[in-house]
């Protein structure tokens, strides 16, 4: 196992070093992209046996191809397309390639104190986290990577730098769906964040959530339902080649309603499937479970040098404290980062993961998206591994 990997890093080093400067195609118009490549072994338990995705294999995680263009010094727009692998097949044509698009916006520079943009654009929270975490191309932050967050959806934000970025904030009012779900819903979702760097290098940032998730529409609106919220907390410290940092999000309702989001269903029909928890549960009609999840991640990193650093993480969250109390993550990665130039950056890392009292689904691991990690029922359990070289690289 460990010699494919080996054998594969020449391969994932050539890929990124294709890498080249964004080109202006045309006046005011940019061109360039950025892409997640991963070589490793994956072994998953479920119950003392192996299952999916267990194996060797090469993914390509994520391509994006951005566009931009400046229109004046107010007005300019952007393009962002995502493409990954979906295992979805027809009439055995084989797995396909998905292209969707992850940013589409018109935005308006009024001030540094007040951006505005109308589209999808990028949310508030977890891509902000991710850059105080600093490598999103091992692994996702935590609640991006359990189902807590988008890091995109479709409606108006505006952001802003106050006092020389002492303080900075992002708001926005969605559909809740995400990028790839663009549905007209009855009501708006608001999400929102706040960060200040009261010293050089410190980061603190709060962040809220409230709405429907995209799951309320006209058809449905009748139906009891919940709203789900979130409250977020994150620290970041910056100095010399040292990084530290941490996230703390609790969330309601999220995840214990029916499988289609946060609405009970008409009579019959399984309202708590919970998203995380393998065993639904049954309730009167038109009433609603409750849920609550709760997390934390911690990471640290250093930089012997420009090109040499060790980074690790440490996640651990209970995702079902109402439906099943018991059920827990704990996540953790360790590795050693390489970078032969700016635009391109390789890692050998090894991630470890365990699911104790039921199952979850993880958006992660192959690039096949999201996967099941945990036992067949609500008092098994189940471990994940994977050692593997993983590249980044944009253009």
């Amino acid at each position: 196992m460990f010699k494919e990997i080996l054998f594969a890093l020449p391969l994932i080093g050539a890929l990124g070093l294709s890498a080249h400067a964004q080109t202006e195609v045309a006046p005011n118009t940019t061109i360039g992209g950025e892409a997640f490549l991963d070589v490793s072994h994956i072994n998953n338990q479920q119950n003392g046996s192996d299952v999916n995705p267990t194996g060797v294999g090469f993914d390509a995680k994520r391509f994006y191809l951005v566009a931009e263009h400046q229109f004046d010094d107010v007005w300019s727009a952007n393009i962002t397309t995502d493409a990954q692998f979906s295992s979805s097949t027809t009439a055995g044509s084989g797995g396909v390639t998905e292209v969707f698009i992850k940013k589409l916006y018109l935005q308006a520079k009024l001030d540094d104190a007040l951006v505005v943009h109308a589209g999808a654009y990028t949310s508030p929270w977890a891509p902000f986290v991710e850059g105080l975490y600093g490598y999103r191309y091992i692994e996702k932050t935590q609640t991006d990577r359990l189902g807590f967050g988008n890091t995109s959806d479709w409606g108006l934000n505006a952001t802003g730098k106050i006092a020389d970025s002492l303080l900075t904030y992002s708001a926005s009012v969605v559909n809740g769906g995400g990028h790839k779900n663009p549905t007209r819903t009855k009501d708006v979702d608001f999400e929102a964040r706040v960060g200040i760097v009261p010293v050089t290098g410190l980061t603190l940032a709060l962040g809220v959530y409230s709405g429907h998730l995209g799951q309320v529409t006209q058809a449905n609106a009748n139906f009891a339902s919940n709203t789900a919220s979130r409250f977020d907390a994150a620290i970041g410290y910056k100095f010399e080649g040292f990084r530290i940092g941490g996230e703390y999000f609790t969330a309601k309702n999220y995840k214990s309603t029916n499988a289609a989001g946060i609405l009970a269903g008409p009579a019959g029909v399984v309202v708590a499937t919970n998203g995380v928890v393998t065993n639904g549960v049954t309730t009167s009609p038109g009433t609603v479970v409750s849920d609550k999840a709760t997390g934390e991640s911690i990471w640290v990193s250093y930089s012997f040098s420009e090109l040499l650093s060790i980074f690790a993480r440490y996640d651990n969250a209970k995702l079902s404290k109402e439906v099943n109390p018991d059920l827990k993550d704990t996540y953790a990665h360790i590795g050693v980062a390489y970078k032969p130039n700016k635009k391109l950056d390789l890692a050998l890392v090894y991630k470890n993961e365990k699911v104790e009292n039921g199952a979850i689904g993880v958006s992660s691991a192959d690039a096949n998206g999201t996967y099941i990690i945990g036992g067949s029922n609500a008092t098994n359990s189940g471990k994940f591994s994977e050692i593997g070289v993983y590249a980044h690289y944009a253009f």
